[in-house]
């Protein structure tokens, strides 16, 4: 039986990602998930192709709070309010309009620091606004086990891969390596949602840096391309909500005809 393993968000896109037991799925998405990004000093959306670094930035979003905390390499925290948002921002990243208010404060200040750019701390007001390709993606665990990326983890053993440098939001157990590709264009239950999977997940290099330092440690789209065949540099897939609900590790994944 298929099951989710592992839900992941990333609340600031380009920095690092974060594991939740339960998230609450709506039609545009993840209300925390890539909630906020960053604009350079050109006004372009800062990706981490650009400051791989900042994949070992951990952030803390409450967004019923109304507070965002990020935690750096070195054990630094800061955080900052988001109550008392600025000016209305807008910028275009892969094709999709990103707008939101800046949040201005020791957050944005820090990151700017970190990255020797000066940047604009950016709060979407409206689900969805930070995704690239879709609301929800899903990656099963032996997909990533059969491209045997790295271990981040102290210890790590082959077959158990961390999984966090593909930034998927949900994780499944139970599958066969590739499995997902199958489920393409097919209804998905998980959880309490329901979801249709619309397409393959093309992969760039971020993959290719380690989601702890940022720091270029695996030929990742070099393995897919063997592994998979170069019209074929996928893994995972991505999936539209059809019916809003809440998802939990352990949740059954279920594809339907």
């Amino acid at each position: 039986m298929q099951r989710i393993a592992a839900l992941r968000v990333a609340p600031v896109k380009a920095l690092g990602s974060v594991l939740r037991d339960r998230i609450a799925l709506e039609t545009q998405g993840v209300a925390e998930d890539r909630r906020l990004f960053l604009l350079g000093s050109d006004g372009s959306v800062v990706t981490q192709r650009k400051h791989p670094r900042l994949a070992g930035v951990a952030p803390d979003l409450d967004l019923q709070a109304g507070t965002l905390g990020v935690a750096f390499p070195d054990g630094t925290t800061v955080t900052s309010t988001m109550h008392a948002t600025g000016e209305t921002l807008h910028a275009s990243l892969f094709g999709k309009d990103r707008s939101g208010r800046l949040v201005p404060g020791q957050v944005a200040d820090a990151l700017s620091d970190f990255v020797a750019e000066p940047l604009k701390l950016v709060l979407a007001d409206v689900t969805g606004n930070g995704w690239d390709e879709g609301p929800v993606s899903i990656l099963t665990r032996a997909s990533a086990e059969a491209v045997d990326p790295p271990s981040e983890k102290p210890g790590g053993i082959p077959g158990s891969p961390d999984t966090a440098r593909f930034r998927m939001l949900v994780e499944v157990d139970g599958a066969e390596p590739y499995e997902e590709d199958s489920w393409v264009g097919r209804p998905l239950r998980l959880g309490e949602a329901l979801v249709r999977v619309t397409h393959s997940l093309e992969r760039c290099v971020v993959i290719n840096h380690s989601p702890a330092t940022g720091q270029r440690d695996w030929a990742g789209v070099k393995t897919l391309a063997l592994r998979r065949g170069r019209e074929l540099v996928c893994l995972g897939v991505i999936a539209q909500v059809e019916r809003p609900g809440e998802l939990r590790v352990g949740d059954v994944v279920q594809v339907l005809s």
